[in-house]
């Protein structure tokens, strides 16, 4: 990893929380920078075009997949950890005149009442010199300050994470609302041929499960490929809200470990927008 790509790990590591689900080291630079900030959580990579808005919620279920930040804890070793980066590194101070916008409440998260979402310390504010990288499928450039907000659930290796992206205009946080729903169109094709690469079954698959007024949701049900993600049987949920400069992309993933339980029903991730989308409005 070059020295001045700073992985989502590094800002939660620095409260000790990540550090049980980090799946890849982080360069010296961004540890020094990530030791100012409390504990927050990871998420993922690629970027490409434009989303539909009608509001459609679709039926289905999934067992999603996180990344989680977290005090030193044991690391579930099929629990998904999901990085997301700004890759030209981060200071480890709020960029200036940038105020953080309040999270979701843990009761407002997907499958709130089942997981009991608990938020990892505080939300973590740090300008931007590169571009984010969400997932291995989206990579968001422009960004001029970056907020984070993990959570974890009721089951140990399930988190979830909102990274809210601050841009210089409306027009700029708009391209980046489609560059994000376009990566996601193609993130199945993206998928499998990590997969391929990695001689794993290619068993990526991408759906969109809903859609509002410049907000859009999808699930990944895939074999992850270590390194952004962990390996393993794992689901991932995305989410992405743009309103004026603002970008929210919220991810939540559960491994396989956690099907036991039923899947997370995903005809919920339209109420989820539009509760992401009344919080970015105020």
């Amino acid at each position: 990893m070059p020295r001045n790509r700073r992985s989502r790990h590094a800002v939660l590591a620095g409260a000790g929380l990540l550090a049980a689900l980090a799946v890849y080291g982080v360069s010296q630079q961004a540890a020094a920078s990530a030791t100012d900030t409390d504990a927050q959580a990871p998420a993922t990579t690629a970027a490409r075009t434009a989303a539909p808005t009608t509001e459609v919620p679709t039926p289905s279920h999934t067992t999603p997949a996180v990344t989680g930040t977290g005090t030193p804890a044991p690391t579930p070793t099929t629990a998904p950890a999901p990085a997301a980066a700004p890759t030209g590194g981060a200071t480890g101070k709020p960029a200036p005149g940038a105020t953080a916008p309040a999270p979701l409440k843990p009761a407002e998260l997907p499958d709130g009442d089942r997981q009991e979402w608990k938020p990892m310390g505080e939300v973590t504010s740090l300008p931007l010199s590169g571009d984010f990288q969400l997932n291995e499928c989206v990579s968001i450039a422009k960004a001029t300050a970056w907020h984070q907000q993990g959570f974890r659930g009721s089951t140990r290796d399930t988190v979830a994470v909102q990274d809210t992206l601050t841009f210089p205009d409306e027009a700029t946080a708009a391209a980046a609302y489609r560059t994000a729903v376009g990566a996601m169109k193609d993130c199945q094709a993206t998928s499998r041929e990590l997969q391929r690469k990695a001689a794993l079954p290619q068993d990526a698959a991408v759906r969109q499960t809903a859609n509002t007024t410049d907000g859009t949701s999808w699930q990944r049900r895939w074999t992850g490929v270590q390194g952004i993600s962990s390996p393993g049987d794992q689901a991932n949920h995305v989410y992405a809200v743009r309103r004026g400069n603002v970008l929210a992309l919220l991810h939540y993933d559960e491994p396989a470990s956690a099907s036991a339980s039923p899947s997370y029903d995903f005809r919920g991730d339209t109420a989820v927008l539009r509760t992401l989308g009344a919080l970015l409005a105020k």
